[in-house]
């Protein structure tokens, strides 16, 4: 009999602590996605579309803009989003996380008429580009230059778009700096 409770105690205590392992992992999977989930509440996919080309990235980094190394610059949030599927579309990007990293992320899918392209470092690199979408403020999705360009050869808003980052990034006044668009003048009575 006492070998029963034996046995029975290690089952509890060995299912105890893989539900205490399995919940902290959830918990750090759930928080690396945080900034992924502010662009899915936007911009997740609804009906799925075929690309028009498909292409395995390295990585992608979703951050605050601007010169960063990551955590160590304060950016609490800052993840890198391991192999990628970048799509291209007539009209936008798909981005989508491929398995097993993909766990809690819905693809997402970046139209061209709410992105700009703006030219961005990353670590020590500094030919990167960070694509920054109308609604999600304050943070951008940092991709390598190559995957841009690809894309750009497959469609000719995404290269206008990159050429004026390039404009950007060699004009050093104004890096930083989003473009200024004029406003209307009202009159003044």
């Amino acid at each position: 009999m006492g070998e029963f409770f034996e046995q029975a105690y290690m089952t509890l205590v060995s299912v105890l602590s893989l539900a205490f392992f399995g919940g902290v992992a959830f918990y750090i999977m759930h928080a690396s996605n945080g900034r992924w989930r502010e662009y899915e509440r936007l911009y997740a996919v609804t009906k799925p579309c075929k690309p028009l080309a498909t292409k395995l990235t390295g990585m992608v980094r979703i951050s605050q803009p601007g010169f960063r190394f990551g955590h160590l610059s304060g950016d609490l949030k800052s993840h890198r989003h391991p192999p990628v599927m970048v799509g291209i579309h007539d009209d936008g990007l798909s981005l989508s996380i491929v398995p097993p990293f993909k766990y809690g992320c819905r693809d997402l899918f970046l139209p061209f008429d709410r992105m700009s392209i703006e030219p961005a470092s990353w670590d020590l690199l500094d030919n990167k580009y960070g694509v920054r979408m109308e609604g999600v403020d304050g943070i951008e999705i940092l991709m390598f230059s190559n995957v841009l360009q690809w894309a750009a050869e497959r469609s000719e808003i995404l290269g206008l778009m990159l050429q004026r980052a390039e404009v950007i990034r060699a004009t050093p006044n104004l890096r930083g700096h989003p473009a200024r668009v004029p406003q209307p003048r009202t009159r003044q009575r």
